[in-house]
């Protein structure tokens, strides 16, 4: 998380630079001492209002969690995976409507959409894949591709390579 003392804070349909609350000070000085941010969260916020995670829980590709904030607003993390990571404040109960369907949703439904596209991909691979060479204890079970056409590309590749030394080995004896 940013060490710097400042949170972006969305106020009547803006987004802003703001000092940092007494509550996400404190979150950080926890997580400073080396507690997970998460628990640092939870110990001074209290519980989420809302956690979403779109793909694989342990790496997920997209997630969203909201905490109420004491002064009756919420706090938001939107993350993607290992990448970005946004923190907002929205301090008053009236702008989480705004707030939520002009960022949150759009940011969760483009997460959703890029984790189908994927699933999709490796459910077309593994079906053909299985269509072109029958069983399916071939598939590779983290891209749905055929580990028979891994090895055929491979073996492909080492024949040209073969060939490559070998038209090179002739050439440089015709012109020595």
């Amino acid at each position: 998380m940013d060490q710097d003392n400042t949170i972006t804070m969305f106020h009547a349909g803006r987004l802003s630079t703001e000092a940092a609350p007494p509550w996400l000070i404190a979150i950080r000085e926890r997580r400073s001492k080396a507690m997970d941010w998460n628990k640092a969260a939870l110990a001074v916020l209290g519980y989420t209002t809302a956690h979403v995670t779109i793909g694989h829980d342990a790496f997920p590709i997209g997630e969203m969690r909201a905490y109420p904030t004491p002064d009756g607003g919420r706090y938001v993390e939107l993350g993607e995976g290992e990448g970005t990571f946004a923190e907002i404040w929205v301090a008053e109960a009236t702008d989480w409507l705004p707030f939520n369907s002009s960022y949150v949703e759009p940011f969760l439904l483009t997460r959703a959409t890029l984790h189908q596209a994927d699933r999709t991909e490796r459910l077309g691979n593994a079906l053909i894949a299985f269509a072109r060479h029958g069983e399916g204890k071939h598939l590779d079970r983290e891209t749905g591709e055929s580990r028979i056409d891994h090895r055929e590309d491979w073996e492909r590749e080492k024949r040209e390579r073969a060939q490559q030394r070998a038209l090179s080995a002739a050439h440089a004896s015709q012109n020595a």
